[in-house]
């Protein structure tokens, strides 16, 4: 049997070695996500856009940033607005699509926001639809409403559907200026040169946010 005295003493050292332990081989501390691109809940959409603008104003090489739309888009406008087409005789210079971001537009519903990786070429950028679709039809949603707005989004992006709301491009300062100009783009926002796009949270201004950056209703019918 343990003397009396003893047991407080080895839990004392028990205690010590853990602390020790953990000293020697600290737990790395996860990165702080702080980066953004895209507008704030509840952020005035003229505040947003010359937020933006102002991101792009100085920039002296290649960044990554964030490309949101006037109005819901193809795949074949994406690649049109964008200048990243292979084969486009009004190509951009050095402007690599690396994520298209979609949401189908439902009249007073509510649908979720799908971002999709893509390589470096416009097949994968075509593709891109589907694999959305697939990943919304296996996520389903928690309510039955949830669903229903989950399955029809999917079948309406199956179908080639006006959904890209935006898209995440690494460009060059003067691509970013060439795509800022086309008719079809509404913001172009740039992180800083440092900071990496997959740790920062993307959100694209939607065609829908007018006055302030808000969510609208979820009252309508699910097609």
């Amino acid at each position: 049997m343990t003397p009396r005295g003893l047991a407080p003493a080895l839990a004392v050292v028990a205690v010590a070695a853990v602390v020790g332990v953990g000293f020697a081989n600290p737990v790395p501390t996860p990165p702080i996500r702080t980066d953004t691109l895209g507008p704030d809940s509840g952020e005035a959409v003229p505040d947003y856009l010359d937020r933006a603008r102002d991101s792009i104003a100085a920039l002296d090489g290649p960044v990554w940033a964030l490309v949101s739309f006037t109005k819901a888009l193809t795949v074949d406008e994406v690649i049109t607005t964008t200048g990243s087409s292979q084969v486009s005789s009004v190509r951009v210079p050095d402007v690599r699509v690396a994520r298209v971001m979609y949401r189908v537009p439902i009249e007073r519903v509510q649908t979720p926001l799908m971002s999709v990786p893509v390589p470096d070429n416009d097949e994968a950028v075509r593709r891109s639809p589907g694999v959305a679709a697939t990943r919304l039809a296996s996520l389903g949603g928690d309510t039955d409403r949830q669903q229903q707005v989950a399955l029809a989004s999917a079948k309406q992006l199956s179908a080639g559907c006006a959904c890209a709301v935006g898209v995440l491009v690494r460009a060059t300062p003067e691509g970013l200026d060439a795509i800022a100009r086309e008719s079809n783009v509404r913001a172009v926002e740039a992180l800083p040169s440092d900071a990496s796009p997959w740790l920062a949270a993307v959100r694209p201004l939607l065609p829908e946010y007018v006055d302030v950056v808000a969510p609208g209703p979820d009252d309508g019918p699910v097609p």
